[in-house]
């Protein structure tokens, strides 16, 4: 009876691992994409890129560097510019060049992309058609002409009397020249087509300025400046890149029609459900604190960043919506929502509040007192006192109990109890599971909470969870069958990403990916010899799946190809660990330990399946003949393992 192996048999025939090459396939699309990245990889030196984020030292072979996404006091970010990737310890994060820009801009591969091959000047293969450069519909034409009008806005404050208006009201509003430069605030004449006469005079065309929402245009065809007798505040993308603007009727200008604010029209380049104000001033403070605070205008940014809050971002003439709560998530895991303390503010708090639970966001509602709103609070009673109320916020949960039971007698008024209570269970449903492990410290624990419900609406803690629990299981089956997500009994499918760590690695399997990734060349010899089922490490068995998948599509196997291939950030973390550990090895035979290698694989793999046919045996599941065939390996096994031969006739 043969062993029922499927990489280990003997029948297998082995490839030396010196003679094997890769096919070579015809050029395709998708190679082309490959090659325009590699290209821009090979561009883009990790530490010419990272060392324009960071301060980079020298430090051995590789540099390092203070983390941005944790309070890093002692250099823990570390760049090895031989394998071109980078890494924190403490973060437990990792990767190439793309994936730091990835992180650090909170973008999309493509974007990043992008990013990396302009700063190389590497035209990048397009997407559908292609508008001609210089043409209205020309994206980077779009920006330049956007920053051709800052600097005109800007300018003309600063220097020119006709903007003496403009220069006193910000004054009495507190807005200093500092801040005026800062934030690239700028004024625009009280004149109907000042910005179409400049264009005339520079190489930004009137279609060019109508497409990003500079100019409009009346009934009758006639061209007009969109933002006349307004202060302008630049909106910016993350990237710093001007993309549209918001404008403040001077008073002096104003009438019964004019808006007081208005904000440039949905563009190409500009949504206002996709951005905020000051993000891009703001991002690198909100991301060492995982705090960001956002407030109602653009004074009330300013003000606060004049003041030392710099992690302040305002929300852009439109109510908070989920594109902006997944913005904000990429930096921040708490959320402060400031808003005025008159009653439209409290309004708007409580239309927010379950869309942040649902989201889940960390979400904290700051009231402030007396009807002020951040800007007049601040420069009033200072950043001290700021900070204070924000201290005192209160979580979303708290909030919504709050509004629930207003007005109701929750001794007396059963029916009214009963509402509120169901209504506070239903937006706790929508919330994560707050009894599991979550990355913000200043979340409450469930049990915590269901206790502060119990003790106000005196009700049995158990009762509590089981209606808890039942709203939840009813509402995750929806969501499941919805996106197709779950199986016919509402059960979910799949399981989410994984935390993998170094130290919970097999030594075996870690050995295996530590040669393979030093020395790709024995690649093809291991697949002949091992499948992914062989390894026992969930995080080795999906990197091994990884270089395998690769392999078979003819694609490349070294270090960089591997890691483009991992979307798992803590797999890639340690596939970049064992990377590590494998360039400090040095190894004179790699053919040698690669035959040590199997030879373990093949003895465990032994031992599992000998362990299955004993476990059949003690079961009294196999016959005596197949019993006695099973003791006849075992011994066979031993005597192999040992060395010792079996005795011969004569």
């Amino acid at each position: 009876m043969l062993l029922s192996r499927r990489h280990f048999g003997q029948r297998v025939p082995v490839k030396p691992w010196k003679e094997v090459q890769r096919v070579a396939l015809p050029p395709d699309n998708n190679l082309a994409k490959e090659d325009v990245k590699e290209q821009v990889r090979a561009a883009s030196d990790i530490v010419d890129v990272l060392g324009s984020y960071l301060n980079l030292r020298r430090q051995g072979r590789g540099y390092v560097a203070l983390c941005p996404w944790h309070d890093d006091s002692r250099p823990s970010f570390q760049v090895n510019p031989q394998r071109q990737s980078w890494r924190c310890w403490v973060c437990g994060i990792g990767g190439d060049v793309f994936s730091f820009v990835m992180r650090r801009e909170s973008i999309e591969f493509r974007e990043a992309l992008e990013l990396l091959a302009d700063r190389a000047n590497i035209a990048l293969p397009t997407q559908g058609p292609v508008a001609p450069a210089g043409s209205p519909d020309d994206k980077k034409y779009q920006y330049n002409a956007l920053a051709w009008a800052e600097r005109l806005f800007h300018e003309l404050l600063l220097k020119d009397p006709i903007a003496d208006e403009a220069r006193r009201y910000l004054h009495d509003r507190g807005i200093t020249q500092s801040a005026i430069h800062h934030f690239h605030i700028g004024f625009s004449p009280n004149e109907w087509q000042w910005l179409c006469n400049k264009s005339n005079q520079s190489e930004y065309t009137q279609p060019v300025l109508e497409k990003v929402g500079l100019i409009g245009k009346s009934q009758a065809g006639k061209v007009y400046d969109r933002f006349k007798g307004r202060v302008i505040f630049p909106i910016r993308d993350a990237q710093s890149r001007p993309i549209a603007f918001g404008g403040r009727i001077l008073p002096a200008y104003a009438d019964e029609k004019a808006a007081k604010y208005v904000n440039s029209p949905e563009t190409r380049l500009f949504s206002k459900s996709d951005n905020v104000y000051a993000l891009d001033l703001a991002r690198d403070h909100i991301t060492s604190s995982k705090k960001v605070i956002v407030v109602e205008g653009y004074t009330d940014v300013i003000a606060l960043h004049e003041a030392g809050v710099k992690n302040a971002v305002a929300v852009l003439g439109t109510a908070l919506g989920p594109r902006h709560i997944q913005l904000l998530r990429r930096y921040a895991d708490t959320v402060y929502l400031v808003l005025d303390g008159d009653e439209a503010g409290q309004k708007r708090t409580s239309e927010v509040l379950e869309l942040f639970i649902a989201q889940q966001v960390d979400l904290r509602i700051t009231t402030l007192p007396d009807n002020l709103d951040p800007c007049d609070f601040v420069q009033q009673q200072g950043a001290d006192a700021f900070r204070a109320h924000l201290a005192k916020s209160l979580d979303a949960l708290e909030h919504k109990i709050r509004i629930a039971t207003a007005g109701v007698d929750l001794a007396n008024d059963l029916h009214g109890a009963n509402d509120a209570l169901e209504d506070v269970l239903n937006t706790l449903a929508k919330a994560p599971n707050l009894a599991s492990e979550t990355s913000s410290e200043v979340r409450l624990r469930e049990h915590q909470f269901l206790a502060r419900i119990a003790r106000q609406f005196q009700v049995a803690d158990s009762e509590l969870r089981t209606r808890l629990s039942a709203l939840r299981k009813a509402a995750k089956t929806k969501e499941q069958r919805f996106h197709g997500e779950a199986d016919p009994n509402g059960e979910p499918v799949g399981q989410p990403n994984k935390i993998y760590r170094i130290g919970e690695l097999d030594s075996w399997d870690r050995l295996l990916l530590e040669l393979m990734l030093a020395h790709p060349e024995t690649i093809e010899w291991c697949f002949d010899e091992i499948g992914p089922d062989e390894l026992t490490s969930e995080g080795a068995k999906a990197i091994f799946q990884v270089i395998r998948s690769r392999s078979e599509a003819h694609e490349d196997c070294g270090f960089p190809g591997i890691l483009d291939s991992i979307d798992n950030e803590s797999l890639r973390f340690l596939l970049i660990e064992l990377d590590e550990a494998a360039s400090q090895k040095e190894i004179a035979e790699p053919e040698d330990e690669l035959k040590s290698i199997i030879a373990a694989f093949r003895r465990r793999h032994e031992d599992r399946y000998m362990g299955q046919q004993v476990a059949s045996m003690q079961q009294k599941a196999l016959s005596e003949e197949d019993e006695l065939d099973i003791l006849n390996q075992i011994i066979e096994q031993q005597r192999n393992r040992q060395g010792i031969s079996f005795p011969t006739d004569g």
